[in-house]
């Protein structure tokens, strides 16, 4: 994602989005704290972790909510929720939790906030914060990010002592407090990180990682509360589906998978070369139906899935001459899978297409345009965006489609699941 600032609409760099949040959550009278710095809340970045009392995290579940935050489903009790912020081009991430989990230990929330700093946007008091980000480094993650070593550099040279309760994980982990601390305030980076006792987990072997698939599919049967969303980008050759489609997968929130569901490439020359019509046309349906099979299943799981092409392009004029019955089966193919959640035109005229791809005339790209064009009335969830826009804005519009239509999907889910009857209740 661009770190860019501008356009935030904060004098500090802070997204407005953020901002009003954490007034909601100062007038809502909830007790929170960040778990890092203010400053690097300017900055585009992973998830924002906000420590929260117990009592109050529903009430900022229904804050996340109202101020256009979709809560991503996870396990355990914390909370995950994702703002697209069309102003700053940024993904906004809270992760708000009722508990300091860190370096294998977990402190009440109450014993942290009891000594934050005040404000319009808490944290920590220096010596919390200081260790926060130090037992993150060191134990949690390996890595100490450079947004956050000048502030643990000066946090490091005004500290004298404790927190007790994190000094003790510390020396738990072989770490010695002075040791660690003074090597931060000399900003000697590289030879804290070697102190560092993280150990990353151990490669996921083929067997254990169909055991997880297959978990994950039983535990999502039967409920949409896990289910991530199916994306299709279509446009004549030189539109710009490959650079949105790697930038998406760079840019979203969700893991992504990228899967090709075009009519021509990967396996389906070896179905055309077996010569039977009928033959044929079963190959092509199988190699079709295992491409949307993948995908579908890697959505169950909540993930997000970017099909590169679709069925769809059926619609379109071949790019080759087609027989007969070449082209009824072309057509026959167009819907032989289900739509996915979204589909994304990208449109250009003819001759930009033409300067880009070098391929097909203009003339005839035109005509494919027209025929992607003619899918608006066809296609419900359908978002047609001016691929004549730098690649960057193309990439934003479609992260703003994407998340809204997310957004969507998740509030139908839950709207039923409240409609649903309880379990024994009778009708």
């Amino acid at each position: 994602m661009s770190t860019a600032e501008a356009g935030s609409g904060s004098a500090t760099g802070i997204p407005d989005a953020l901002t009003e949040l954490f007034e909601a959550l100062n007038a809502g009278d909830v007790r929170w704290s960040l778990l890092r710095p203010r400053e690097t809340l300017a900055l585009a970045q992973s998830d924002i972790d906000v420590l929260v009392a117990p009592p109050s995290m529903q009430r900022v579940r229904q804050l996340l909510a109202a101020r256009e935050f979709v809560e991503i489903p996870r396990p355990g009790r914390d909370v995950h929720a994702v703002r697209h912020d069309g102003a700053s081009g940024r993904f906004l991430w809270i992760h708000a939790q009722p508990a300091l989990e860190i370096a294998g230990g977990v402190l009440a929330a109450d014993e942290v906030l009891a000594e934050v700093a005040g404000g319009d946007v808490p944290q920590p008091g220096d010596d919390w914060l200081l260790w926060i980000l130090l037992l993150r480094a060191l134990v949690d993650k390996g890595e100490l990010a450079e947004r956050h070593r000048p502030h643990v550099a000066a946090l490091a040279a005004r500290w004298t002592h404790g927190p007790a309760a994190l000094e003790s994980l510390a020396r738990r982990h072989g770490l010695q407090p002075p040791e660690i601390v003074a090597l931060a305030a000399a900003e000697r980076w590289d030879a804290l990180l070697a102190r560092s006792v993280f150990k990353p987990a151990p490669p996921v072997t083929r067997p254990a990682r169909l055991v997880g698939v297959l978990k994950a599919v039983r535990s999502s049967r039967g409920r949409l509360g896990r289910r991530g969303l199916s994306v299709a980008v279509l446009g004549p050759d030189g539109a710009g589906k490959t650079t949105l489609i790697e930038g998406l997968s760079h840019s979203l929130p969700v893991p992504t998978r990228i899967q090709y569901m075009g009519l021509t490439g990967g396996l389906l020359p070896k179905a055309d070369a077996l010569g039977v019509p009928g033959l044929v046309f079963a190959a092509r349906a199988a190699i079709i139906w295992q491409r949307y099979l993948r995908g579908r299943l890697y959505r169950a799981r909540g993930r997000f899935v970017l099909f590169d092409r679709y069925t769809l392009d059926g619609a379109v004029p071949s790019g080759i001459p087609l027989s007969l019955a070449g082209r009824l089966s072309r057509r026959i193919q167009r819907r032989l899978c289900p739509l996915p959640d979204l589909v994304i035109v990208l449109d250009a005229s003819g001759a930009t297409l033409h300067r880009r791809s070098g391929e097909y005339d203009p003339q005839v790209l035109e005509t494919w345009r027209a025929a992607y064009g003619r899918l608006r009335g066809r296609v419900a969830a359908l978002e047609v965006i001016d691929a004549e826009q730098p690649a960057e804005a193309v990439r934003r519009q479609a992260e703003a489609r994407i998340w809204q239509r997310y957004g969507e999907i998740r509030s139908a889910a839950v709207a039923r699941r409240r409609r649903r009857p309880a379990a024994g209740s009778r009708l």
